[in-house]
């Protein structure tokens, strides 16, 4: 389905849909039809405004109700409390017109349209549940039946100015994902990626990614832009996310290396800016706080939890970014964080690695315990290589497979003409490439021209058993290939 024309008359779907969305998917004790009441002198009216989209009630919601035979009538006002309950009393019998506000109607890109109540003047009580429409309504009016067929996603959100939080128009918001499937000959990728320009109130949409797996998100006005945001996409195949634009990242003069046409040097650490950010980092467990944890900006400045797991990061450019937090027998966490004015802090659980780990079941593999033997016995003898064993690997704890690749010596990160990032090395038979691409080998399977994206989608750190690096022309010939550069040989579990 082309993107441009899943979008098509959205405005139009989504306002047949505001008419009926106040009965969208709501709990089973909720009204399904117009209620009617037949009260005395007054009655009360009263319900539950429930979030389809979280699976649960929506608080702070304001609900309205305002007399229909009596537009000159002041309206009457409240809003929901932690549990979406609203509740109106001294209720004249009549025609009335309810419904709600709320944030997330704006971010969702969705009206509101009220529902008719009528009260008459024999029974004491009215119930009326309104609600957020459900994420299949949703991708159903904004993307159309074949996306919901099809099992794809829809993401929604709002690009706003991190300094001002005001919507900016006219914005660029991408998404971008990777299909990996290993068959005959190595690994075969193939990325897909889906552009949106935002309107006039800073709202995008954005259709066609996988429900489920990651995805890399994006917003750029001018030249400022978030950085690309990573994102588990959710298996009902719908995620709603504001994006702040602020200082677009910079390269530092000494991390600028001339290279060939072919290949770009990885961006550099970020410049400084006037952004900060500060929470408390502690157990998922308990809430204890955990000291020493490594808090960090993605490329960026880091620093250590004190004793009572506060932290706090200053000079960060302003905009969505990633924060990386690390703390020894825990299980790393990446999450975008918001670097705007005011934010509040941010309180950070970590999962105790022991909980994320299944019942280990030991197998005898004779091929797997032949190849550990191989790796420790060219290790064990110098060699030409250089070596990471399963033990140095868990004392590194790296996040992604690549972060372990790129920390050992003569690994770089570049870019292709395709502006994929791939890993090279430096170039021992060219003046003018002065960096090649590595071969990359899985438990001695080649690949073909992975990608970093690949291998970090491929990989799991805490199944890898060993890692060799080869420079040109030094690897054993069944890890050695004719482009004359290095290769990196994998292996796990």
């Amino acid at each position: 389905m082309d993107f441009p024309s899943c979008l098509v008359g959205w405005t139009r779907r989504l306002t047949m849909l505001a008419v009926a969305m106040f009965g969208a998917q709501l709990p089973r004790n909720a009204s399904a039809q117009a209620p009617v009441a037949r009260v005395g002198p007054s009655a009360t009216v009263s319900g539950v405004v429930f979030d389809s989209l979280a699976q649960q009630p929506l608080t702070a919601a304001r609900v309205e109700l305002v007399n229909a035979d009596s537009v000159s009538a002041p309206a009457k006002t409240i809003e929901t409390d932690t549990r979406g309950n609203f509740r109106f009393d001294s209720v004249r019998p009549g025609r009335y017109l309810i419904g709600f506000t709320h944030p997330m109607l704006d971010s969702i890109g969705v009206e509101r349209t009220p529902r008719e109540v009528t009260v008459d003047r024999l029974t004491l009580a009215v119930r009326v549940d309104l609600a957020l429409p459900s994420p299949r309504s949703l991708r159903l009016a904004i993307c159309g039946a074949a996306a919901v067929a099809d099992s794809q996603s829809l993401i929604i959100g709002i690009v706003r100015d991190a300094g001002t939080r005001s919507a900016v128009a006219s914005s660029s918001v991408a998404v971008e994902w990777a299909n990996v499937t290993i068959a005959f000959g190595g690994l075969q990728r193939s990325s897909e990626r889906r552009t949106f320009e935002t309107q006039d109130m800073g709202w995008f949409a954005l259709c066609g990614a996988p429900a489920g797996g990651t995805i890399l998100l994006s917003a750029s006005h001018a030249a400022d832009s978030t950085e690309a945001l990573e994102f588990e996409m959710p298996a009902a195949g719908f995620l709603r996310r504001d994006l702040y634009i602020g200082v677009s990242r910079g390269i530092a003069a000494d991390s600028v290396a001339s290279v060939s046409d072919s290949l770009a040097m990885p961006t550099g650490p970020w410049r400084g800016g006037n952004g900060h950010v500060s929470g408390t980092v502690v157990t998922a467990e308990g809430g204890r706080p955990l000291s020493g944890a490594r808090v960090g900006i993605r490329n960026g400045p880091h620093t250590r939890a004190d004793e009572r797991g506060v932290f706090a990061l200053t000079g960060i450019p302003t905009g969505t970014r990633m924060l990386e937090v690390r703390a020894v027998t825990y299980a790393p966490l990446v999450l975008p964080v918001d670097i705007v004015e005011g934010a509040a802090p941010l309180r950070i659980a970590l999962v105790p690695m022991k909980s994320l780990l299944d019942t280990v079941k030991v197998r005898a593999n004779l091929s797997v315990d032949r190849n550990q033997q191989e790796f420790l016995k060219r290790r064990r003898h110098g060699g030409a290589g250089r070596f990471m064993t399963e033990e140095e690997i868990a004392k590194r704890n790296p996040i992604l497979a690549v972060d372990l690749i790129r920390s050992m010596p003569g690994i770089m990160l570049a870019r292709d003409t395709n502006q994929y990032d791939i890993l090279v090395q430096r170039s021992l038979t060219s003046f003018w490439n002065p960096f090649c691409r590595v071969a990359v080998f899985v438990n001695g399977i080649a690949l073909r021209e992975p990608t970093v994206n690949d291998l970090n989608i491929l990989l799991r750190p805490n199944e890898m058993r060993g890692v060799e690096i080869y420079d040109g022309g030094a690897a054993p010939v069944e890890f050695s290939k004719r482009n004359g550069c290095g290769s990196v040989v994998i292996w796990t579990r």
